[in-house]
């Protein structure tokens, strides 16, 4: 059974994917649904649940369903998620490097 704490986890981790993913700031998701800046940085920590207007209204300019904010399924380890992306960039380089001594 899925405690409140691990619930605010779930969706502040779901909430800052789906805004990185945009490469939107804080303050400007927190000015599409008129909340101050603070609020989502307490959200995104899990420090602070949102009222259900509030998880409609992050849904609906994430454009995805308020439901899926809360699935632990949704969740991209931050960790991996840097290592794969450090992997590739450093494929990248040698490649390139690779390419042109040719």
């Amino acid at each position: 059974m899925t405690t409140i704490s691990e619930l605010q986890t779930i969706l502040g981790k779901n909430i800052k994917f789906r805004r990185e993913a945009r490469k939107w700031s804080q303050e400007l998701l927190a000015t599409k649904i008129k909340v101050n800046k603070n609020t989502i940085t307490d959200i995104e920590c899990g420090f602070q649940f949102v009222r259900v207007n509030t998880l409609v209204s992050l849904a609906n300019v994430l454009e995805t369903e308020p439901y899926e904010l809360l699935k632990p399924e949704n969740i991209y380890p931050d960790n991996q998620n840097d290592i794969r992306m450090k992997c590739k960039e450093d494929l990248k380089d040698k490649v390139m490097k690779y390419v042109t001594k040719l």
